[in-house]
């Protein structure tokens, strides 16, 4: 048996050996690279996002990002990194030199296999070097054709005016892409009615819009509200998103009397008994009983000019609106003191409409306006007002959700109060969270005016905090005026929000800076007028943690009397909302 020194001895010299062994062996960094100072390619991004060797479905267009484990000495860099097949390109560094950016002059060809490769040797600006060659691969998407979605400057155009027609692909292609115009309707093309300076649109690789100009040319005619439609067809490099067709009103001249609104209420129950159709004066008129209005029950085709304006004067600025003498004492008693708003009440046991009905605003025996498609039922149409209302601002028609005036007794406590009766309302609200900027760059409210406001300072804003209830007038807008159609942003931090929301943040003709907005996602929001609230945001009462309006990272925006949401953290890590899973739509 060996003594018992010799077996400590042996286990003394076991431990020694074990304990160099370990010590010998590289440490391990957290992210599984060893520690070592040899240069080495520790990550590959393309347009910012990390790609693997043999990443496929790459973009064309971009830039490519090497991360190295030191500084590089850039001339001896440059000199030996090859890319096959070959393209151009050009590289910049950030400070350090240790990251060093491809960006593609040309785009990339699709559906290629690309192979990038460093030989072994030394690149580091401290002489680091290193110790096997670099090889990384990665394949181009293929060819996808973009969707394109038509639009015009304008829906309507008078004689000696033109529109901007203009196609835009959701992304730009290396291809150019093509599409023919058809052009249709009631008035009439080949420079009778309206001449086009081309019949075809053209969109050059790398663009993504190309447009045309449509002008309405003067004659002496008086031929009324004529229409003109634009489709698609013919496409190359590019397919529809959805029909894309636009329909353009066409008149002979600027309107003295114009459609502002359309009401088929069902005030306090189930009936239609709130019908009425608004207008505005956009002239003097010496004499009204030159305009009526016919309606075009069912969609059954034009039934010709019913009712008739009365004689007497209206002055530009004016607004009228033709009831039904039945539902006149309703009407008055809903809309409140805003009935007062009215310059002249027409009363008519004509106006016999259901909110599927289209009808027209003649002017002597031409028709200069329609609501809706005389020849449509309008059930189910974009612009059927069953139990509701259309306003247009600024030229365009919005609509409310079908039958929201339901049950309601006052149109402000009804789940759609009618635009003309809410000179500024809520139209969005913001506590958008995004890739370094705090969670206060992001804080704003987004409100429109439905009229033209003399003085904005009898209106404020108030957050309620975590649902408790309350806490009044935290912000009061300047003294100032607005003018209808205006969108006015109360934001914490503008110039955060001017680089989140990029080109869209000029479609806001007033910007307020103030502390006040301090709302987190879960906070409602009121709209004052003097002391009294007149629309909240969520509910003041409710800490909003969970609830369909929680807009935690996101945002709030009204489409027509109704608010959608972006989705609690939507925005989490975008830099700008066009790059974001949820586009403000203020900027869609």
């Amino acid at each position: 048996m060996k003594s018992i020194y010799t077996q400590i001895f042996r286990a003394f010299f076991l431990s020694m050996a074990l304990l160099v062994s370990l010590t010998s062996c590289e440490k391990m960094e957290d992210d599984g690279l060893p520690i070592t100072n040899d240069l080495r390619v520790l990550q590959v991004r393309m347009n910012d996002m990390v790609i693997a060797s043999g990443a496929t479905g790459q973009p064309v267009i971009g830039e490519l990002k090497l991360v190295f484990s030191h500084p590089l000495n850039t001339g001896a860099f440059e000199s030996a990194l090859k890319l096959a097949p070959s393209a151009s390109y050009s590289i910049s560094y950030d400070g350090n030199n240790s990251f060093a950016i491809l960006s593609f002059t040309d785009p990339l060809a699709y559906e290629t296999e690309y192979a990038l490769s460093l030989p072994k040797g030394t690149y580091g600006a401290a002489g680091e070097a290193s110790i096997e060659d670099f090889s990384f691969t990665f394949t181009t998407a293929p060819f996808e054709a973009p969707s394109v979605i038509l639009s015009s400057s304008s829906n309507s155009l008078f004689e000696g005016e033109s529109v901007t027609i203009t196609a835009t692909l959701d992304n730009a292609i290396l291809e150019d892409a093509s599409m023919d115009l058809v052009f249709g309707g009631s008035a009439t093309g080949s420079d009778t009615d309206y001449s086009v300076s081309a019949m075809s649109i053209s969109i050059p690789a790398g663009s993504t819009t190309g447009s045309v100009e449509l002008t309405a040319l003067d004659d002496a005619e008086i031929e009324g509200e004529e229409n003109i439609t634009v489709e698609l067809a013919n496409l190359v490099n590019a397919v529809q998103d959805g029909s894309q067709i636009l329909v353009l009103s066409l008149g002979d001249s600027p309107p003295a009397l114009e459609l502002k609104g359309v009401l088929s209420l069902k005030i306090g129950g189930t009936s239609t008994n709130g019908r009425a159709i608004h207008f505005r004066v956009l002239e003097d008129i010496p004499d009204l009983s030159i305009y009526g209005v016919g309606i075009a029950n069912n969609g059954g085709g034009s039934d010709g000019r019913e009712i008739d304006f009365p004689a007497g004067t209206a002055s530009a600025g004016d607004d009228i609106l033709l009831a039904r003498d039945i539902d006149v004492a309703g009407l008055s008693a809903y809309f409140g003191d805003c009935y007062n708003d009215f310059d002249l009440v027409i009363e008519s046991g004509d106006v016999n409409f259901n909110g599927d009905d289209p009808f027209e605003l003649y002017k002597n025996d031409v028709v200069i306006e329609t609501y809706g498609d005389v020849e449509l039922d309008g059930t189910g149409e974009p612009w059927e007002w069953t139990g509701s209302w259309a306003y247009k601002l600024n030229g365009a028609w919005e609509y409310a959700e079908l039958d929201c005036s339901q049950n309601s007794m006052t149109a402000l406590e009804s789940a759609c109060p009618y635009p003309f009766c809410v000179p500024l309302q809520l139209q969005g609200v913001m506590a958008i969270l995004w890739d370094g900027s705090g969670t206060n760059g992001g804080k704003a409210v987004h409100v429109r005016a439905n009229r033209a406001i003399t003085d904005l300072s009898r209106y404020g804003l108030g957050v309620a905090n975590n649902g408790g209830g309350t806490d009044g007038v935290e912000f009061n807008f300047p003294m100032m005026a607005a003018n209808e159609g205006d969108q006015i942003l109360v934001a914490r931090e503008p110039q955060t929000l001017a680089s989140y929301l990029g080109s869209c943040f000029d479609g806001f003709d007033i910007v307020v800076q103030t502390d006040a907005m301090n709302q987190n996602g879960d906070d409602a929001i009121e709209l004052f007028d003097g002391m009294t609230v007149i629309e909240t945001y969520g509910d003041a009462n409710v800490d909003g943690t969970g609830e369909a309006w929680d807009y935690a990272g996101s945002w709030g925006y009204k489409m027509g009397s109704a608010f959608i949401y972006g989705g609690v953290d939507c925005a989490a890590g975008s830099t700008s909302t066009q790059g974001s899973a949820c586009v403000y739509p203020f900027c869609e």
